[in-house]
């Protein structure tokens, strides 16, 4: 299995996941421009998109999901315009696609429907943002996987020092918010085993949180939860940040 974090941020998300010759593209908040040239550096084309997976509906998710045939569009109830019923997906029912395993996980935030995805196919992995908090329910389901991709959006203090008004910080930092920083560490330190490779922090905030404070407070973390994994990364909302095992060919 290997991934593609195409963007990640407030100015758009998205993510191409490929696996034994099935290709998979979670949201599309990015220009059509922007898709094929980073497809394109990657050595794919739109045509090695077999299906479409949308966590919500806000705009830096879903800003050209129209680009896509319905038919391979997967979404929760509400998100898309028109969508197939047998397209919508609903919390904890697993979908197969091509030998592909999904399980959509239900996140609390501020949006229709909000998903969370597991993918498991030669390898598994988590695409986690846009979320409040992780339910105890949810957390059954993250347990040592090969991949994560999650939430790291802010540093409190940081986001509670922005000129930005305070109903957008409380709306930031409640329940239907973002996962901060210290929240995202001790997720992960308390799910990550032997079977981890990598973890990649994703949607930082570009006021609230910086690569440099993310990673170090999952190290300081890390350390007090006796965890010794420092295999982390931080995606970004211009550069391409891949992982996983390669294909061969």
């Amino acid at each position: 299995m290997e991934y593609h974090i195409l963007a990640s941020g407030s100015k758009g998300n998205s993510a191409f996941v490929y696996d034994n010759n099935t290709g998979i593209l979670i949201d599309c908040g990015i220009s059509k421009k922007q898709l094929v040239y980073k497809l394109s550096t990657l050595g794919f084309t739109l045509e090695d998109i077999d299906y479409v997976l949308l966590t919500h509906d806000h705009y830096d998710h879903n800003k050209n999901i129209h680009i896509f045939d319905t038919n391979i569009v997967y979404a929760g109830k509400g998100c898309l315009k028109e969508q197939k019923d047998t397209h919508i997906l609903i919390p904890y029912q697993e979908i197969c696609l091509k030998g592909i395993h999904i399980m959509p996980l239900p996140l609390s935030h501020d949006a229709t429907s909000p998903l969370g995805f597991v993918l498991k196919g030669q390898e598994s992995l988590l695409y986690l943002t846009d979320s409040g908090y992780v339910s105890q329910k949810n957390k059954e389901y993250l347990y040592n996987m090969d991949y994560y991709i999650i939430e790291s959006n802010h540093d409190v203090e940081m986001l509670m020092a922005t000129n930005r008004p305070l109903f957008l910080k409380n709306r930031i930092y409640g329940d239907e918010g973002h996962l901060n920083n210290e929240y995202s560490a001790y997720l992960m330190a308390s799910v990550l085993g032997d079977n981890t490779k990598e973890i990649v922090l994703a949607h930082l905030s570009d006021q609230a949180n910086s690569p440099e404070v993310a990673l170090q407070t999952y190290q300081r973390i890390f350390v007090s939860e006796g965890c010794d994994f420092k295999n982390i990364r931080v995606a970004s909302q211009v550069n391409i940040v891949s992982g996983g095992k390669k294909r061969v060919g």
